[in-house]
């Protein structure tokens, strides 16, 4: 096959652009990358450079959770090692985020394997092997004969699995002339049962016509695969009502009158747990079992009163199906031969948000006072990007308007994911047409990786970061308490100014938090930090359920049974 007149740079990004639709891109560059960088330039796509590794990766994952598929961008090794974190979150939670790497030139490789080339670990490959444990698919374009082909392969299986992939890309490859992908490329069709298919369709469809208490929990392969509006449709034309874990959160539109909360065994709301609990025939799909959705082993949903069908596994009660596909599985309980239940009587609807009382608006800000006086004065369509601890386990209760307007990793649950977050969720919206983007962050995950508000300096973005100071590791205080959790106290207020960007409030009270939360609503082109002063004790019923949980398992002092 002849070579086309695109250079291997020119064809990577102009296939991500028109084939994937990729608009932005989330890197820092080094010198190995920066043949690849000029030609990211040079494409239709747009960059946002990030001032450190892991929080390109995190932005990247927040872009794709929301648009489908996100691009980080760094150099060989230095910048690709210390970005592994953010793509492990990534991979564990079904991202799909395609890391590309500078990288050597095949010269070198041929020259001396031995070589001590800058940025090198041990051999040339140590880089690909690592992302090897978190990528569904990886390729080093050593040939621009076959690097076409080896980017539609990646690209593809990444789509196909819905979790990163790696390209890296040799500085001096990137600028010769691509052969145009071959059939070679195509990915092999995927295996299916049909009788199995049928077969499992029969029991599932006969279990929830005998159940007497269905109900749907709807999970994050759901949204990965574009599958949310499938069951919402299963939903409404049998009356199931659905629940979600807590990290498929607002895969389904939270003030839906069918949905009844998040579910995560005791962490969860008492009217929700209790119908969960309780259900005859719980109806997993698309859902992680992870120990946050157990609710640390707190959960009481067991094997023979459910149905579980995920991109990995299928079975009914216990009777296990291979070579099912979960899209298969939805589209056909959608046309099945479900019973109609008849009218349903949520039992945690939507509470009604109050505004703030006149006789409160003195009184300390405590998490569950924070997140209901957030939840009052946001407008429909924000989003809230949630980092670990309080941050996502507050927000538990907080009902979105529409779907998609939560991001977390909230079960890898990895600290410094919010403020990068907020920039890869915010990289496309206009805060005109749109609810404004949240970060929810404390104190401690912020001196992770809170300077990216830098970025947002630099391209003119509006994001508004709550810093929820508590003085230190709120979380960890309850699993394991000690000096270890205190870190130095800052003045987040100066951050702002130290930026020459954007406006810094601190709040004390649920009057000056409310009196900030309708200003912030008046400037929707300002970005703000806001630092809200949480009683050092104080912590959501939800994160003190979790500490409490996690200290029986790591703090053999105060539960010497479980040593």
């Amino acid at each position: 096959m002849t070579k086309s007149a695109q250079t291997v740079g020119e064809f990577l990004f102009d296939y991500l652009h028109s084939q994937c639709g990729i608009k932005t891109a989330f890197g820092i560059p080094g010198d190995f990358a920066l043949p690849t960088f000029r030609w990211l330039e040079r494409s239709k796509m747009k960059l946002i450079t990030m001032t450190h590794e892991p929080s390109v990766g995190f932005a990247a994952d927040a872009y794709a959770r929301v648009n489908g598929m996100g691009v980080a961008i760094v150099t060989y090794c230095v910048g690709g090692l210390n970005m592994l974190n953010s793509i492990a979150c990534a991979y564990a939670e079904k991202s799909p985020v395609l890391v590309i790497s500078g990288g050597p030139s095949p010269k070198d490789r041929e020259q001396n394997e031995d070589a001590l080339i800058h940025h090198k670990v041990r051999t040339f490959d140590t880089q690909r092997h690592i992302y090897e444990e978190v990528t569904c698919a990886n390729a080093v374009l050593l040939d621009p004969a076959t690097a076409a082909d080896e980017i539609v392969r990646v690209v593809e299986t990444m789509k196909r699995e819905c979790r990163p992939g790696y390209i890296e890309v040799p500085f001096d490859v990137v600028d010769m002339p691509i052969t145009p992908p071959s059939n070679r490329s195509k990915l092999s069709p995927i295996v299916r049962d049909q009788e199995a298919l049928d077969a499992c369709i029969e029991e599932a469809v006969e279990f929830i016509n005998k159940a007497k208490q269905p109900v749907i929990l709807a999970g994050i392969e759901l949204h990965r695969h574009n599958l949310t509006d499938n069951v919402i449709r299963i939903a409404e034309k049998f009356n199931l009502p659905i629940a979600a874990d807590l990290l498929s959160k607002s895969v389904v539109r939270e003030t839906h009158p069918l949905y009844i909360g998040v579910y995560s065994g005791a962490f969860s709301e008492q009217a929700c747990r209790e119908y969960i609990d309780n259900s005859d025939c719980v109806i997993m799909l698309g859902t992680f079992i992870t120990d946050m959705f157990l609710g640390i082993n707190t959960a009481q949903i067991k094997t023979k009163r459910s149905i579980l069908i995920t991109t990995e596994e299928a079975r009914v009660g216990f009777h296990g199906y291979e070579k099912i596909q979960l899209q298969d599985v939805v589209e056909r309980l959608e046309s099945g031969a479900i019973a109609d239940r008849g009218a349903f009587k949520n039992p945690c609807p939507a509470p009604e948000i109050k505004p703030l009382a006149k006789e409160n608006r003195g009184k300390e800000i405590t998490i569950e006072k924070f997140f209901n006086t957030l939840e009052h004065r946001m407008e429909e369509g924000s989003t809230l990007v949630c980092d670990t601890g309080d941050a996502v386990f507050g927000a538990m209760r907080v009902r979105t308007s529409k779907r998609r307007n939560f991001l977390a990793d909230a079960y890898y649950l990895s600290m410094g994911f919010a403020v990068p977050g907020a920039i890869g969720a915010i990289a496309e919206s206009n805060p005109q047409d749109s609810g404004r983007v949240f970060a929810i962050v404390g104190d401690g995950a912020f001196q992770m990786t809170g300077m990216e508000v830098s970025v947002a300096a630099k391209y003119k973005l509006a994001p508004v970061v709550f810093v929820l100071n508590n003085d230190g590791y709120g979380t960890q205080r309850y699993i394991l308490d000690g000096s270890f959790n205190i870190i130095n106290m800052w003045d987040y207020t100066k951050v702002t100014e130290l930026m020459r960007y954007g406006r810094s409030v601190r709040v004390k009270t649920l009057g000056e938090l409310d009196d900030t939360l309708v200003e912030i609503a008046k400037n929707k082109n300002e970005m703000y930090l806001v630092e809200v002063i949480i009683p050092r004790n104080d912590c959501s019923p939800a994160l003190k359920s979790v500490g409490e949980g996690l200290a029986k398992l790591r703090n053999k002092e105060a539960h010497p049974d479980k040593a």
